[in-house]
């Protein structure tokens, strides 16, 4: 290849200097030095020219590169379209229950919200479906599951959710009915329930205000809020236990109830609390509190606030009783 790069180099020297008879004349002036200097740099052109030529005839145009961005693959990191919705789909439904039936909740697709649904026998309840376009549909068929009443909707072959796929159900519970309730993201929040309750879920956050009845708790990650009416039933045991998520109940004087507490977190009340350091263990702290007059023996009612390592908040919440005064000037 050098051998034929130097004869192409040769030949263009002679045509230069056969062209420019001043340059024969300066010819032999010149030093050999820089002779072999002029047919070196007549290689490297008669070299490289060609190779540019090419380089050009195959660079691409601009309005080929710009083809280039859209045609076949992205130039960049594209993110995917959002999926689009259909409009949220809503169920109302109605379900005689038998007296003191229990009712089991079972949804690891979205939330559940619970109010009191009065002193019949009925059960309302209202879904609110969000359902992606070309998503599986949820089978949701409440009913009666081994004399208990069963609400867990769920997806073809236990598929998983597509993105922004859920259903939140909102339960308004009669009197006297045992609730139980499970989801696994999800919040569990309820109201003025006369019902024994029991919650878990795995990362979602629950709160419970205003129950006639125990309660019991648990959530891994998420927090729980829980407000206790007076007077504990003798005997019961209310848990409510977490992680690391914190925990926070509010009292009254008349819980009438050994309070005990147990975390490596931080601990906060309202009430006289004697804490036992145990460096070696986790929880790392234990400490207990009484709320009231509570019963002896078997009767003594508990409620245990237990977390690995998030804070425990025990208040006391102030009970407002109407003044005489104002009493009759509302009759007025």
């Amino acid at each position: 290849m050098f051998l034929g790069l130097l004869s192409d180099a040769q030949r263009s020297s002679r045509a230069f200097l056969l062209a420019s008879p001043r340059a024969l004349g300066s010819r032999a002036r010149r030093s050999p030095l820089a002779t072999f200097g002029g047919g070196v740099a007549l290689i490297l052109m008669a070299a490289i020219a060609p190779a540019h030529v090419a380089a050009q005839e195959n660079a691409p145009t601009a309005a080929q590169t710009a083809a280039s961005s859209t045609d076949g693959e992205p130039a960049g990191i594209q993110e995917d379209a959002p999926p689009t919705f259909d409009e949220p789909e809503r169920r109302d439904l109605s379900f005689k229950l038998k007296p003191g039936q229990s009712i089991d909740v079972d949804n690891p697709h979205g939330s559940v919200f619970v109010r009191f649904g009065g002193y019949e026998h009925t059960l309302d309840i209202r879904a609110t479906i969000q359902q992606p376009k070309g998503a599986a549909q949820f089978a949701f068929a409440p009913g009666v599951q081994g004399g208990r009443f069963v609400i867990a909707p769920t997806l073809p072959g236990g598929g998983v959710r597509a993105d922004g796929q859920r259903i939140d159900l909102v339960l308004y519970v009669p009197e006297k009915h045992a609730l139980k309730v499970r989801t696994v993201d999800g919040g569990i929040e309820s109201r003025g329930l006369k019902s024994d309750l029991d919650y878990a879920t795995q990362t979602g956050n629950i709160s419970a205000r205003g129950t006639d009845g125990t309660i019991q708790a648990e959530s891994v990650e998420g927090r729980i809020r829980i407000s206790l009416n007076e007077g504990a039933r003798p005997g019961s045991r209310q848990r409510f236990v977490t992680r690391t998520g914190d925990i926070v109940v509010g009292v009254t004087d008349g819980l009438n109830a050994e309070v005990t507490m147990a975390t490596s977190g931080t601990m906060a009340t309202d009430y006289s609390i004697a804490v036992e350091h145990r460096d070696q263990e986790e929880p790392s702290k234990r400490a207990r509190a009484v709320v009231g007059a509570p019963q002896a023996g078997d009767s003594n009612a508990v409620v245990a606030l237990e977390s690995l390592r998030g804070n425990l908040q025990l208040w006391r919440r102030a009970v407002f009783s109407a003044v005489e005064g104002d009493q009759d000037e509302d009759a007025e």
